[in-house]
């Protein structure tokens, strides 16, 4: 009886040591991954920390290459307003340095022949005027020969200019001319004119009250 019990007593502590061994192994198999997990977790974390700093560095990069493109967009831009705006302005100012010199270059009409009777300016034209010429001697430069007189020096007389004689608007009409503005009381052959005055010729209804 005694044996039994101490044969009982010697499988307890077998089956003792033997769970205490497999609870061991069993603690055992559960530390191991958990040391793994760590250092998984950690190569983890190392390339997600690799993955997020190439992913900056490829932001910065795309940013940095934008505000280059806009900057040089922006300068493009200054630089053709800068153009556009100074062009024209330098054109302008050409343009009318043209026009002002084209103006002052080009003579005031000062030969004018009108039909009052019609109410039309047959010729309007620039001759030249030298001092002591008389308006018989530049009106038949300017007419160049489209006209008849008859006479001659200070006794000229013309009878039909431009195609318009004296009488066909009536018996009293006929050709007069005038000198910066006022009619002149001399004939065309005698007024002995000025450089810078102006001849105008007028057909007139009645020559000789107007």
């Amino acid at each position: 009886m005694k044996k039994k019990i101490i044969l009982s007593f010697f499988m307890i502590l077998i089956c003792a040591g033997l769970i205490f061994l497999v609870k061991g192994f069993q603690e055992k198999a559960a530390v191991v991954p958990q040391a793994v997990n760590p250092t998984a977790q950690k190569s983890g974390e190392t390339a997600e920390t690799a993955e997020t700093a190439k992913t900056a560095k490829t932001t910065d990069k795309s940013v940095s290459t934008i505000d280059a493109s806009g900057t040089g967009s922006s300068n493009a831009a200054v630089s053709s307003d800068s153009g556009a705006n100074t062009n024209p302005a330098s054109g302008s100012s050409e343009s009318s340095s043209s026009a002002v010199t084209e103006t002052e270059k080009k003579p005031s009409n000062n030969f004018i022949v009108y039909d009052s009777a019609r109410g039309v300016t047959l010729t309007s034209l620039s001759v030249d005027i030298s001092d002591g010429d008389s308006a018989a001697d530049v009106t038949m430069k300017a007419l160049n020969g489209d006209y008849r007189a008859s006479g001659s020096g200070d006794s000229i007389y013309f009878s039909k200019i431009m195609g318009i004689s004296e009488k066909s608007a009536g018996a009293m009409s006929g050709w007069c001319f005038y000198v910066n503005g006022q009619k002149a009381g001399l004939s065309a052959g005698s007024y002995k004119l000025k450089s810078g005055d102006v001849v105008e010729w007028k057909f007139l209804k009645d020559g000789t009250n107007n």
